[in-house]
């Protein structure tokens, strides 16, 4: 007889997400699906785990990284998932990785996510596709940094832009 799951994990505390209380529950897995949630005690296993005073939870995410190019140089993501955290939001603070055109070191502080080999996308769509390639074992949400924008359209950081910089920004 087939084992109706690959593991089963026993009397946990589910944390579903819905913002309702945690319930006791076991969790079957299937591959790397969780297939059924509830009282699985008479559904057979390859293995199974008794994970009383364990809470079992939808991933975290993580707001405020600058794992812009982590993500990709370590897809592994081992520092995030180790945490729980199962979704990363790349971008903060005025810096990503893309779109940036640099011309010579990356000034202060978009140097926080690496030296000059590390930008080599010139537009966004290119490093979406870099991390579609490379899937991170986490979920990445990117925004657009304004200092990365800032720097592909003007040679002084700390002026204004003006309104032809502003519209090739823009674009």
């Amino acid at each position: 007889m087939k084992a109706q799951f690959d593991i089963i994990l026993k009397n946990g505390t589910v944390i579903d997400g819905s913002g309702s209380k945690g319930f006791m529950a076991d969790v079957g897995i299937k591959g790397n699906t969780i297939e059924s949630i509830g009282k699985l005690s008479e559904k057979s296993t390859i293995q199974s785990f008794d994970i009383k005073g364990k809470v079992l939870s939808p991933g975290f995410i993580d707001v405020h990284t600058h794992d812009d190019n982590a993500v990709l140089k370590m897809p592994e993501c081992l520092p995030k998932i180790s945490q729980g955290i199962t979704t990363v939001i790349v971008g903060n603070c005025g810096i990503s990785a893309a779109p940036v055109r640099l011309q010579s070191k990356p000034p202060d502080p978009l140097n926080l996510l690496g030296k000059t080999e590390d930008f080599t996308f010139p537009n966004f769509k290119s490093y979406i596709a870099q991390v579609n390639k490379v899937r991170p074992a986490v979920n990445v949400a990117a925004l657009v940094g304004h200092t990365s924008l800032r720097i592909n359209h003007m040679g002084d950081l700390y002026r204004e832009a003006n309104a032809q910089e502003v519209k090739a920004m823009s674009n």
